[in-house]
């Protein structure tokens, strides 16, 4: 962008001085001795990439409209095949001609700002011809601005733009289009000539010149020459024009193949094609620590020399956290509590002090030390207490399965945590009261009582919210040790933050000022503080500033609700409000793309009042989306700014609000909650509305998994009308049932979202599941499009589904049906992968058919339970005869199926035990070989187990080789008592493993009739569960339930 205007005084120097004097104003541009280059992004998932237009606006309206309109929608097509963004910054009309000079200048060059932001190195075009456009004279050009921007007085924007974004760093992004000016031989009417050649000349001419020197000489690869025609009696009309149009152009044909052709390369080099499967745990981990070092750069106050790292007021803190972390003596086992109210900066404290620990550990490599940071709401799903808990158990068990259930994962962290055995953790859970609630369990069940001797935990959480609450309910919480309660600012760090904010923008208060303002009760809390500072910092009337103070509200609610007032006034009042509703209502904040496409609607945007009826015809397909223009979008984005905030993944352009506050602004204000739950909920309905109908047919695969289920499914639960509760059913399963959606939610492990999505769907839920999944992979299977092996795994993953939903039949079907397709179809694999296959299916089938079998013993299941053995068999063949049978997973898989093999053998075994059975239903073996067949099977395991120091299933192998013996009481004590002993010294005295044991011991005493031992070891058994399950728990209640079979023992030992 460059605002039109005069070029200042023209003055009359010769042609020699005014060269000098041009050149003089280049010679004070301060230049980087290196070019910089942009970083290659390998990371995995969605960016955005920007680019800025750079020229003047009256004379180059042709090119913008093909950029625009088929340029960068070409290249918008090109971009999302990589998971890219695009957003092109073309700022015509962008800024209000009332708005003063300095908002002119700030709104061009802090675009180009988000442009550094996002990309590293501006993506950016400009074009000249002979216009130089507006140059600034002495008093229109703030100190401020001149210091932050290294601004030099004497350039036109034009020049400013390219300075700022490309010369000074010798962008290799930067593209220059230089127009020939010969078309203008052919425009006789001197009105139209005047819309291309600047009114001063010569000053015009020879800045023009030399600007073009100076581009030519520092990028002279990057320099492109294009021709146009005027076309005589021709206008060319746009949203952005007058209603008379302006000249029309007609370019050469190069012009668009040039920009397309340089904007492909350059973003191919920085954002390469990742080939490699995304790690979960790696991207969200990289998506917090973006997080994490965004909030350090937040301050509450600013350091003049490095504008960063000073937290004022809160310094006393991080020494208590650093001192906390440090001490190695503190056996208390207590967490660090972070306590205070909303926008007092626990999140800058938490990002702060995790930074200082990840430093400090880097610097003592010699000591090692897992950090894990958490900041929830940060980044997508991070809220879910599941995300979090499998994030943590990766960190501190790296090699280790996950739990399939959140209870079970739960039960896990709260036990690895009271390990005495485990090595060194750090960890920082920041806005633990934000983590959403899981009605089935106890709030902050997962945190042990007791932590071990080398775990620390800080917690951040709001004062008294339900996790605080549940915490100081704790017999062994020392609440008064643990907790570091954020304070108030004192009066004299808050002077301190205002003149240090102020003073970076060259503004003082005076003493009457500043009494008023610190003596407001909310100027103790920072965030007040600083939304307060920057709206005296573009405050324009001195004379009227003290008044200004006083009518500050008193809150920081009612302050940001004032701060909404003024936006209103400045910006497209309707662009507003939706842009704050829409990301209101949004699961995981939206993508500026995605605002762009739906502000472009703004007939649409205005609420109406609705019978609570959907009506389906609003949604439909377009299969080109306009965009809003960004200049129009240019200003809501610049007044929202500093309370948004890139989430997730800085690069991927998603925005959400700042602070949580705001939310609870823009609900009471606009969403009507402050009047009833019934006006509060018909407004939320019409925004989910708006959003499920553009992810209905919109948006990638990625954003759908996202948001449309969580829009879907308020719309089902707050419709008035059953018919319409059935329609959005109706279109959760379609969507569900699509093959992209199935692919981004189903889990290997346990697919708790897509099932959780299926149960919402009906009563019939998993029948309606297993029936639609089985219909589109049959389709698959009839359809050439996809090839064999792409339906075989579809077809495992759907059998593996239907099997996480207890439709075991169901699922065997699927996967004998599957195993049957890849012995049909060879040459789709290559062998290895095809015997890869068939290994992981055999031990699937095996998996189900074990699960089908009824709890009853019967010599009837001894048949099915060989079938079994003989799909484990299957399975350990195909790894034996491998190449690859000494890679890790291999060996994990091999011990996996022994055990399970072994397993089975048991069940024959103990058949044999309590029925007459020939030895054609044992496949003529007895017994006891069954047994020593099975104890090999399980040795064989354990030691590979051990190999891998896979120390948590090498004890769960144990504990299967003790089943082996059922009636020999001597062997399987000896075994439980050994595995018992490992159980402590591997995982630690209190976890589910730990339990199961007691209780298997006192079933052997029990069948022994050995009612002392009994009574013990169920007594144990319970007393772990009641510590990592809770007193209610079904685990819990049934090992109480076989204890209480002994309360006779505990009165005759005197116990409770």
């Amino acid at each position: 962008m460059s605002a039109e205007g005069g070029d200042g005084e023209p003055g009359k120097e010769s042609p020699e001085k005014l060269q000098d004097e041009i050149n003089e104003v280049w010679n004070q541009i301060a230049i980087n001795e290196e070019q910089i280059k942009p970083e290659v992004d390998n990371n995995p998932g969605w960016k955005t990439v920007r680019i800025f237009v750079s020229s003047t606006f009256k004379d180059f309206h042709q090119e913008r409209e093909i950029l625009v309109k088929k340029v960068f929608a070409d290249l918008r097509a090109w971009c999302e095949e990589r998971q890219l963004h695009l957003i092109d910054c073309d700022l015509r009309w962008g800024v209000p001609k009332e708005t003063t000079s300095e908002v002119t200048l700030k709104t061009c060059l802090e675009e180009i700002d988000r442009c550094y932001d996002d990309n590293k190195v501006p993506y950016f075009v400009n074009m000249t011809c002979k216009r130089i456009g507006w140059i600034p004279l002495a008093d229109e050009l703030p100190p401020n601005l001149m210091k932050n921007y290294r601004l030099v007085f004497g350039l036109s924007v034009t020049e400013m733009e390219i300075v700022h974004a490309a010369y000074r760093i010798e962008n290799p992004n930067a593209l220059f289009l230089i127009r020939d000016d010969s078309f203008l031989n052919e425009i006789e009417d001197e009105d139209i000539r005047k819309e291309f050649i600047d009114e001063v000349q010569p000053r015009a001419d020879t800045k023009l010149n030399i600007l073009k020197d100076k581009i030519t000489s520092r990028f002279s690869e990057r320099v492109f020459t294009y021709k146009c025609k005027y076309v005589p009696g021709e206008r060319l009309y746009s949203d952005y024009m007058t209603k008379k149009g302006r000249p029309k152009l007609e370019l050469d044909d190069n012009f668009s193949k040039i920009v397309l052709d340089f904007f492909k390369e350059r973003i191919a080099e920085q954002y390469p094609v990742v080939k490699t499967e995304i790690d979960e745990y790696l991207d969200a981990t990289f998506h917090h620590k973006a997080f994490m070092n965004s909030r350090c750069g937040i301050i509450l106050g600013v350091n003049k020399k490095s504008q960063r790292d000073l937290i004022i007021g809160r310094e006393s803190i991080l020494k208590e956290i650093n001192d906390y972390v440090e001490n190695e003596k503190d056996t208390s086992g207590s967490p660090k509590l972070i306590i205070g109210e909303a926008g007092a900066g626990k999140s800058s404290i938490m990002a702060k002090a995790a930074s200082n620990v990840l430093q400090a550990m880097e610097e003592r490599a010699a000591q090692p030390c897992k950090v894990f940071f958490h900041f929830v709401g940060a980044v997508p799903n991070s809220t879910s207490l599941l995300e979090i808990l499998r994030r943590l158990l990766r960190e501190i068990k790296p090699n280790s399965d996950f739990p399939e259930t959140l209870e079970d994962t739960v039960q896990l962290v709260r036990s690895e945590l009271a390990n005495c055995h485990l090595g060194r953790v750090v960890i920082f859970i920041d806005a633990l009261n934000q983590v959403d609630r899981d009605m089935h369990l106890e709030p902050m069940f997962w945190l042990p009582e007791k932590l071990a001797p080398n775990v620390r935990c800080v917690l951040s959480l709001i004062t008294d919210s339900e996790p605080h609450v549940v915490l100081k309910r704790r017999q062994d919480f020392k609440i008064r040790d643990s907790e570091i309660i954020v304070p108030d600012l004192e009066p004299g760090k808050r002077l301190e933050i205002v003149n240090n904010y102020l003073g970076l923008f060259n503004k003082t208060l005076s003493t009457e000022q500043v009494v008023p303002l610190l003596g407001k009760k909310a100027s103790s809390n920072p965030l007040w503080l600083r939304i307060a500072c920057e709206e005296l910092r573009i405050y324009g009337d001195f004379n009227t500033v003290t008044d200004f103070i006083k009518l500050l509200k008193e809150t920081l609610p009612g302050l940001l609700q004032q701060v909404l007032e003024r936006f209103e006034k400045e910006t497209d009042r309707v662009l507003l409000v939706s842009t704050l509703c829409l990301l209101e209502v949004s699961r995981f904040g939206l993508l500026e793309a995605e605002l762009l496409e739906i502000l472009a609607d703004k007939d649409s945007l205005e609420y109406r009042e609705t019978g609570g009826e959907y009506n389906p015809e609003g949604s439909r397909v377009i299969e080109k989306r306009p965009h809003l223009p960004y200049a129009e979008w240019a200003s809501v984005y610049r007044n929202l700014r500093i309370f948004l905030r890139p989430y997730g993944n800085p690069s991927e352009g998603r925005l959400d609000f700042y602070h949580r506050t705001l939310s609870k602004v823009v609900q009471d204000t606009y969403l009507d909650k402050s009047k009833s739950d019934a006006d509060y909920n018909k407004k939320r309905w019409w925004w989910h509305k708006k959003l499920a109908e553009y992810y209905r047919y919109c948006g990638t695969y990625d954003r759908k998994v996202e948001e449309y289920p969580h829009h879907l499914l308020f719309l089902k639960r707050n419709a008035k009308y059953d018919e319409d509760k059935k329609l959005y059913c109706k279109w959760l399963q379609e969507f569900l049932l699509d093959m992209g959606a199935f692919k981004r939610l189903y889990d290997d492990e346990f697919s708790e979202t897509l099932l959780y999505y299926w149960r919402e769907c009906g009563d019939e839920k998993y029948d309606q599941m297993c029936e639609g999944y089985e219909k589109e992979i049959r389709q698959m299977e009839k359809d050439l499009a996809y090839a064999p092996h792409v339906t075989a795994s579809r077809f495992e993953d759907v059998s593996r589904l239907m099997a996480q939903a207890g439709k075991y039949k169901e699922a065997l079907k699927v996967a004998e049906d599957c195993r049957d397709m890849v012995k049909k179809f060879p040459q789709q694999w290559e062998d290895e992968e095809r015997n890869e296959k068939l290994m992981y299916i055999y031990g699937h089938i095996a998996h189900i058919k074990s699960l089908c079998l009824p709890h009853t013993q019967s010599a009837k299941e001894i048949p099915e339970l060989n079938d079994i053995i003989s799909m484990h068999e299957e399975a350990i063949q195909i790894i034996n005869n491998s190449p690859k049978r000494n890679e890790k997973k291999y060996k994990k898989y091999l011990a996996l199926q022994l055990i399970k093999k072994a397993y089975a053998r048991g069940g024959i075994a103990s058949r044999c035990d309590a029925f007459s059975v020939s030895k054609f239903f044992t496949k003529n073996k007895t017994k006891k070989e069954m047994i020593e067949l099975g104890c090999k099977e399980v040795e064989k395991a354990i030691s590979l187990y051990q190999e891998l120091k896979d120390y948590g299933h090498e004890l769960e192998a144990q504990l299967t080789k003790a089943t082996l013996y059922r009636g020999n009481k001597e062997e399987q004590l000896k075994i439980y008592g050994e595995t018992k002993q490992r159980c402590e010294d591997v995982v630690g005295p209190k976890c589910p493993l730990m339990c199961r044991l007691c209780f298997n011991m006192g079933v052997v005493y029990g069948r022994d009739n050995d009612e002392k031992n009994a009574y013990s070891a169920y007594k144990q058994a319970y007393e772990i569960a009641v510590d990592i399950y809770g007193p209610k728990h079904v685990k819990t209640e049934k090992y109480k339930a076989e204890l209480m079979k002994y309360s006779h023992v505990a009165k005759k030992l005197g116990k409770e």
